[in-house]
């Protein structure tokens, strides 16, 4: 199956951090959880799996699996809808100049991700597969770039094909996901939909009071770390990206701390301060288990162990067993019905 897979390449581009080495719990092994968070009542949440609520969860995990794993029909002819995934070619230009950063050619583009400056995608919708269209668009006077902030601008946008996630649904996806039949992938599903409702009621109703500041750290260097070395791919460096941004090393760490470090914390903590709570325990034999589980759910056969540990580390994949182990506990005690 497919699913634990994606699930892995979407975090990994959150938690993706280096290698620990230690033997002991990476996070929060010196810390009192007890009384650095709130915690929400986890023994006493109810689930209604025929609440509207309920629907909405059930199909978001259906949507992650047909976009982690690009199941969607392809569209030769019909207009752009919202939530089309667009393939573009585009030329971006200010007083007739293409401005640098604005061309692209054969660009992804989910309608409807407000990844572009507003008007683009909205722009788009209703265009036909094949038609070229201009959009008369205007950046925003905050835009990063000083030459362009608050500049009007013409994007030439050529539509070359579409994906579309339209009448796709269990029927068609459950095979290419590794489950034997529909009912079986519902079913797997339906489970996946309980544990994401009991995650999103733990971490709404958790507060954290205190940030323990060893691991605080440790997220926050982990978190630049990685960014660094996103911006080596682009030929920049992070006192370049910092300087552009007209921030001081001080203000960028802090900016980290508190928009990056912080929100990963409210939810970490949580799951760990249940854990603890239950006396629970996150064991290297857990943590070894869980990167064999990922390598099989994979099928490559070419990755070791020994390559996820040393590229990724151990701390992203203990949370994936503390969170596992959080809410096999939360559902315990859940009331579903």
């Amino acid at each position: 199956m497919k699913r634990i897979a994606s699930l892995l390449l979407v975090a990994l581009m959150v938690f993706g951090f280096a290698g620990c080495g230690k033997e002991e719990r990476i996070m929060y092994n010196s810390a009192n959880l007890s009384k650095a968070v709130k915690l929400a009542d986890y023994k006493n949440i109810t689930v209604d799996t025929s609440s509207k609520e309920f629907e909405e969860m059930y199909n978001s995990v259906i949507l992650s699996d047909i976009q982690s794993n690009e199941l969607y029909a392809v569209k030769k002819e019909g207009k752009i809808e919202e939530g089309d995934i667009a393939n573009i070619d585009y030329v971006g230009k200010k007083n007739g100049v293409a401005f640098e950063g604005g061309t692209a050619n054969g660009y992804d583009l989910e309608i409807g991700s407000n990844t572009f400056i507003e008007g683009f995608e909205e722009g788009l919708i209703g265009a036909n597969i094949g038609e070229t269209v201009d959009l008369n668009l205007t950046f925003p006077k905050n835009y990063q770039s000083e030459d362009l902030a608050g500049q009007a601008v013409v994007f030439t946008v050529k539509v070359n094909s579409a994906k579309t996630m339209s009448g796709v649904g269990p029927e068609q996806i459950y095979e290419e996901l590794g489950f034997k039949s529909v009912k079986e992938y519902e079913k797997s599903t339906k489970d996946t939909a309980i544990k994401n409702y009991l995650y999103n009621e733990i971490i709404e109703n958790s507060k954290v009071n205190d940030y323990p500041e060893k691991d605080a750290k440790f997220l926050k260097d982990q978190i630049i770390s990685m960014f660094e070395t996103q911006l080596k791919s682009y030929g920049m460096t992070l006192d370049s990206y910092i300087t552009q941004n007209n921030m001081t090393k001080d203000s960028f760490d802090k900016y980290v701390l508190e928009n990056e470090a912080y929100p990963m914390m409210d939810e970490t903590m949580a799951l760990y301060a249940i854990i603890d709570k239950e006396k629970e325990t996150v064991t290297q034999e857990d943590i070894d288990n869980k990167i064999k589980e990922i390598i099989k759910e994979q099928g490559d056969s070419s990755v070791t162990e020994a390559q996820l540990k040393e590229y990724y580390g151990e701390f992203y994949f203990e949370t994936m067993v503390a969170r596992d182990k959080a809410l096999e506990i939360v559902k315990k005690n859940a009331k579903i019905k």
